[in-house]
């Protein structure tokens, strides 16, 4: 403020009434030195600019020659510019003197302390899918500046309701004299798992007061909470995959949604039907715990894991499952299947246990091999391959099996011939049994000996070479 300047409300309005009246004049007189175009002495500024003749005075018109009468409109011109910037400054002046007026009287009218906390909109309707956020406005009547703190008296039940202010939650702010602060309040169901809104009206009440606790106030809001549907009260059971497909030996899990659209909060029983010895159970998600029935939100949904494991060595093939959901008024029903396609295993052996051959270079030897489908899928190939020493044979009787149900045992004859030019001794023959996802390595050792004709040869051999040396030692011995 100018130095000098009044104090008072009054003295203000008596200075501000003085420069509007000096705005005023300095107007009339910049369009009156604009229109008239008198000049004086002073406005002598070119040897262009004589008196008409002496005696002249300085309110008397000159004669202008040409580059006179150019100058000498430039001089008014500058004049006059000057003049109306004057007055528009004046009059800026006089603006924010009232301005600074009208103030001090709404001051002096203000109270020494007031505070308003209020929601600007006391009732708001929502559908299900919405978020509640309303804003709270926070006031300052006063003459003093104020800390407001607050806190919300009452919310709904499982609800969490926060004020904040840029995102941030507070529990109070500094509001100065004659400022007004907008507030966000937030609320929604404390369960993360319910993404809707139930259904229903839910008051909550804010207060708000000073540090303090000279003042205070309340405010209240009510949440109305309609669904979008008008039809028919139902619950109902959804699910993204209601087919699965695996291995007898596996267990299987449905993940279902179950929503309660009945306008009401309601317990809901679970059942389950299907075929004799599979195990059923239902799960509520990301938990172990079992459970029959489960508390379902009016308007919302909860997800159930329904847990299906199939018997030992169950066969292949579809499996139906009705899973019925019931509340107190309605029913909901959902079919699911499980596809097997059953496990996959070979056995395969010889009916003494031994897994060795003797026989002679030529000579066929014959065994039998014991092929069992150990598994639940039946097996509808099944192959036989050997890895034998070079020019070896060896047969299989019959080739191969078709359609090996499970548990079904069946005989294969395995003939082994070794080469005519086998040396004598021990060889290794591997039989592979290759089925339908799954496989059985088996390996032989055959023992090659010598023909029997070659032996009794060596034996004559030796009784001559025996009987000579005799007849040898008793000639020689006479002499």
């Amino acid at each position: 403020m100018p130095s000098g300047w009044p104090e008072t409300g009054r003295g203000r309005q008596s200075a501000c009434r003085l420069v509007w009246r000096l705005a005023a004049w300095g107007r009339r007189a910049a369009n009156g030195r604009r229109l008239t175009g008198v000049i004086g002495p002073q406005d002598y500024t070119t040897p262009e600019m004589r008196p008409l003749g002496p005696g002249r005075t300085s309110g008397e018109k000159f004669e202008r020659s040409g580059r006179g009468v150019v100058s000498v409109q430039r001089r008014l011109m500058q004049r006059g510019t000057t003049m109306k910037n004057l007055f528009w400054t004046l009059f800026c002046v006089a603006a924010v003197c009232a301005a600074n007026a009208a103030d001090d009287k709404s001051a002096a009218d203000r109270p020494e302390r007031s505070i308003v906390v209020a929601f600007q909109y006391p009732s708001m309707t929502l559908d299900p899918e919405d978020t509640v956020s309303a804003d709270l406005l926070v006031k300052n009547r006063g003459k003093k500046d104020e800390t407001v703190l607050l806190e919300v008296v009452e919310q709904p039940k499982d609800w969490n309701v926060e004020i904040k202010r840029y995102g941030t939650v507070i529990g109070g702010i500094f509001v100065g004299s004659d400022e007004n602060i907008t507030l966000t309040v937030s609320a929604r169901p404390k369960d993360k798992d319910v993404k809707r809104l139930p259904v229903g009206e839910f008051p909550i009440k804010v207060r708000g007061r000073t540090a303090d606790g000279a003042l205070q106030q309340e405010t209240s809001l009510v949440v109305k909470v309609q669904s979008k549907t008008t039809g028919p009260e139902e619950v109902r059971i959804e699910t993204s995959y209601p087919v699965l497909e695996g291995a007898s030996d596996e267990q299987f899990q449905f993940s279902l949604d179950i929503r309660n659209d009945t306008g009401q909060d309601a317990v809901f029983n679970f059942r389950a039907t299907g075929p004799e010895e599979w195990q059923t159970s239902f799960k509520p998600a990301y938990e172990s715990k079992q459970i029959s029935s489960l508390k379902i939100e009016a308007g919302s949904s909860k997800t159930v894991e329904f847990e299906v494991k199939p018997p030992y060595r169950a066969p292949a093939g579809e499996y139906t499952f009705k899973v019925t959901v019931e509340g107190p008024k309605v029913k909901a029903e959902r079919e699911l299947k499980v596809v097997l396609t059953g496990t996959y295993d070979l056995k395969v052996g010889t009916p003494t246990g031994l897994l060795s051959l003797v026989t002679e270079r030529g000579r066929s030897a014959k065994t039998t091999l014991l092929v069992q489908n150990t598994g639940s899928a039946p097996q509808r190939q099944v192959t036989f391959t050997a890895f034998k020493p070079e020019n070896w044979e060896v047969k299989f009787e019959p080739e191969k099996l078709e359609n090996l149900q499970p548990d079904k045992l069946e005989q294969v004859e395995v003939t082994i011939t070794p080469s005519d030019k086998a040396v004598v001794g021990d060889y290794s023959v591997a039989i592979n049994v290759d089925g339908e996802k799954a496989n059985e390595d088996l390996e032989f050792r055959v023992t090659v000996k010598a023909a029997t004709a070659w032996g009794w040869v060596g034996v004559g051999i030796i009784v001559l070479v025996v009987v000579g040396m005799g007849v040898t030692f008793r000639v020689l011995g006479r002499r």
